[in-house]
């Protein structure tokens, strides 16, 4: 198959006419296995420090006035959404809490940024900033750093990566039906009620790890401030299912659907044990680049533009998309691309529940429905 572009708008001509071959099978049983996906192919890297020598020499390169600016027009945006909520009819709401839920989105990636010390060179003010940006949001900044830093050191580890980690066959043959039944619907169709169960998560990381605790403690204490003070707002300026509850869902959702297609995908490379498993492989070839909707995209901060990010968490979100282009021109034929809709909700949320090392992804149950 001829690569080609799903968002002409986002790519450039050099990019869109390329002739590199990428694995578009239309359904998951004509899919290639993970390791027949990448046998034979050229030009394969060793180790992210060869990957980093095919990106832009200022890939890393902060611009720290565009930064701030960023930051001011995310919260412009996040304003104006919640002055929407408050004045729309109900016939509008649906949408007014689509818009404000999508540039609270905005905000996450903010202080995502910020955790990988790609927002600003200081600490200090990295920890500031996402701290804030965080607290509307009720995710407690360092708890989260804790945890999304083992994610990029694990990214599709089978035995020690917890985000959206597919189950192993060995493990259901002993489950009972209900369990799996569950389990079907946490890990498929509604994963993104998963998400909100691991931001529940962070708050009880004092508890469970000792590792950074003053730190995890002291942003778990603004997230219930923020939280509260948000809550409270919601609820002077009309009802808090209105003004909070229904946009944080759509938060909920973004935040889930980036990483879990990213990390999950009918025709991606997959999982691999902890033995088979390298650095590079979870953090490039695992990793697939999604494509979003243009205004999602922009009110997100290019979120979705991953493949970078998981080569090296400091490059800041404004150099994700040329980093993206100078990876497809390397490394096309190795890399996995989709868009997103409705096939890659139906075939990702169906059938990639479980994963083996010959099979590559299965469904829980043969019919892909529990009953």
């Amino acid at each position: 198959y001829n690569f080609h572009c799903t968002l002409t708008h986002s790519h450039p001509p050099h990019l869109c006419n390329m002739s590199a071959k990428v694995h578009t099978p239309t359904s998951i049983s004509s899919s290639p296995s993970p390791v027949e996906s990448l046998r034979g192919l050229p030009q394969s890297p060793t180790d992210l420090t060869e990957v980093m020598r095919v990106l832009p020499k200022d890939a890393t390169q902060q611009d720290i006035p565009f930064a701030f600016f960023t930051l001011l027009r995310v919260w412009v945006f996040v304003v104006i959404s919640t002055y929407l909520v408050y004045v729309s009819p109900w016939y509008l709401l649906p949408l007014a809490w689509i818009f404000m839920g999508t540039c609270a989105t905005g905000l996450f990636v903010l202080g995502h940024e910020c955790a990988h010390q790609s927002f600003t060179k200081s600490r200090l003010v990295n920890e500031i900033v996402g701290t804030i940006c965080m607290m509307p949001l009720m995710f407690p900044y360092n708890a989260w750093e804790l945890t999304h830093n083992n994610h990029h050191a694990t990214a599709n580890n089978l035995d020690r990566d917890h985000l959206w980690r597919p189950l192993r066959r060995e493990s259901l043959d002993k489950m009972g039906w209900l369990r799996k039944t569950i389990l079907y619907y946490m890990y498929g169709p509604l994963f993104f009620e998963s998400s909100i169960l691991h931001h529940g998560y962070h708050f009880l990381l004092p508890f469970v790890t000792s590792k950074r605790r003053l730190e995890v403690t002291r942003s778990v204490v603004f997230a219930l401030i923020g939280g509260v003070v948000s809550v409270w707002g919601a609820y002077c300026y009309g009802s808090v299912l209105k003004m909070y509850v229904m946009p944080f869902l759509v938060f909920q959702f973004w935040l889930s659907t980036f990483t879990y297609f990213h990390h999950r995908h009918p025709r991606g490379v997959g999982w691999k044990a902890n033995e088979d498993w390298t650095r590079i492989y979870g953090s490039l070839f695992a990793t697939v680049h999604i494509d979003y909707p243009a205004w999602v995209e922009y009110l997100t901060l290019d979120i979705n533009w991953h493949l970078p990010h998981h080569v090296s968490p400091l490059i800041p979100w404004y150099n994700l998309r040329k980093c993206t282009y100078a990876l497809f021109i390397a490394y096309g034929d190795q890399l996995q691309r989709d868009e997103f809709g409705w096939r890659l909700w139906k075939e990702t949320t169906e059938g990639c529940h479980m994963y083996d090392k010959e099979r590559g992804y299965a469904p829980m149950f043969e019919n892909n429905k529990p009953w």
